[in-house]
């Protein structure tokens, strides 16, 4: 009686247990739901950080076709950021208070 008692409560218990793992695994493991979740949040911070770099690189774009066209412009922009300026150009700079 002992034994069937024992038989009946492990094959009672086991199928719990395994269902139970299952349940977890696809909960917390490498491919559960967690794990999704976590990956979706990364997706969407690098697509918004892609959006940011598509911006910038149109901008830079619009710059380079600016310049391209604009010498003049090329020149004033080298002379306000390399503190350039063409022979015979007169420079004034100020003092900060």
């Amino acid at each position: 009686m002992n034994a069937l008692l024992a038989r009946r409560l492990v094959m009672t218990i086991v199928p719990f247990v395994l269902m139970g793992s299952v349940v977890l695994m696809a909960i917390f493991g490498d491919h559960g739901l967690v794990r999704r979740h976590e990956l979706r949040a990364q997706i969407g911070e690098t697509e918004i950080r892609l959006a940011e770099i598509e911006r910038e690189n149109a901008a830079l774009r619009r710059q380079i076709r600016s310049m391209d066209k604009d010498r003049i412009g090329v020149q004033r922009l080298a002379a306000q950021e390399l503190l350039v300026a063409p022979p015979g150009s007169t420079i004034y700079r100020f003092e900060a208070e």
